[in-house]
């Protein structure tokens, strides 16, 4: 999964101030991603959308910082 959490990394670290909306859209892509590549590896779909959000949101949760500014991508990420 390492490669996946980097990739995000990447991917964050290579917006210039992105907006709410802009890192919603990079967590839901990469929480997908990660899903699937759980599901790949025989994850049942809980442990998979388990495992997929943790380590999105443990990167994103590294990156942002703020916990005020982390909750409101994940609460944009979730209604999208």
């Amino acid at each position: 999964m390492t490669d996946l959490q980097e990739a995000f990394l990447s991917e964050l670290t290579s917006k210039v101030k992105p907006t709410i909306a802009e890192y919603a859209e990079l967590y839901n892509k990469h929480r997908k991603v990660a899903i699937e590549h759980e599901e790949k590896n025989g994850a049942s779909e809980h442990q998979a959308k388990a495992m997929g959000n943790y380590y999105t949101v443990t990167v994103l949760s590294d990156f942002v910082g703020s916990e005020n500014k982390l909750a409101r991508i994940i609460h944009l990420a979730e209604r999208s």
